[in-house]
């Protein structure tokens, strides 16, 4: 794959389920950065028509469209996390979707732009040779464990997202930044302050700096 040089480097932030990454991300805008929201994007995809929604479709039925031929998300969440099997059947149809549609947005991008992809796949998606400086969020479990009932899941659900997380020990041990997201809002602002004022050399080159 040839890279197009850029005067800012391109991050990516990923993390366990409930970390926090979306926060970390962005924390960015701060600064001016163009957030690549995954779930967002997924969202997106998924559309009825589009691309993505036509692969689910044809994958596993109609059985998760609503009356409306709507995907719903979130019952084929519930189901996808408790099976191996179907999670990396999603995963081969969904991921070579993302990674396709990320390069179209960064090509669009001047090279002076930063750009922050927020992820927790970008592992599993192959999206690591996009991006220069990676950030691993991580926060204890009961903290990450709270974060996700407050958006609505279920206990159940919450065990079921974190045992899926099969290569989050891989994104962390590939990651040139370690962020612990357990404090305020502001102590996450700092650390996010700290990474943008640090040579582009430095994050590119950084060894597991942890903040």
């Amino acid at each position: 794959m040839i890279k197009i040089k850029r005067s800012v480097p391109i991050i990516g932030v990923g993390g366990a389920t409930g970390s926090g990454k979306s926060s970390v991300a962005h924390s960015f805008s701060t600064h001016n950065a163009m957030i690549i929201d995954l779930d967002r994007l997924s969202h997106d995809l998924s559309q009825k028509g589009r691309r993505l929604w036509k692969a689910v479709v044809l994958a596993f039925g109609s059985g998760f469209l609503n009356q409306k031929g709507e995907l719903q998300r979130k019952k084929l969440g519930r189901v996808i996390f408790k099976s191996w099997r179907l999670l990396f059947l999603l995963n081969r149809i969904s991921h070579p979707i993302f990674k396709n549609e990320i390069k179209k947005i960064i090509l669009h991008q001047p090279p002076s732009a930063m750009i922050v992809i927020d992820g927790a796949i970008l592992f599993e998606a192959g999206l690591i040779p996009l991006v220069d400086c990676l950030i691993f969020v991580e926060a204890p479990e009961e903290q990450r464990s709270v974060r996700l009932s407050q958006k609505g899941l279920s206990p159940d659900d919450i065990r079921s997202r974190m045992k899926s997380q099969k290569f989050i020990s891989c994104l962390r041990r590939r990651s040139h930044i370690i962020i612990e997201n357990s404090a305020t809002p502001e102590d996450l602002q700092q650390k996010i302050n700290f990474v943008c004022q640090l040579p582009i050399e430095k994050l590119i080159q950084s060894d597991r700096k942890t903040g």
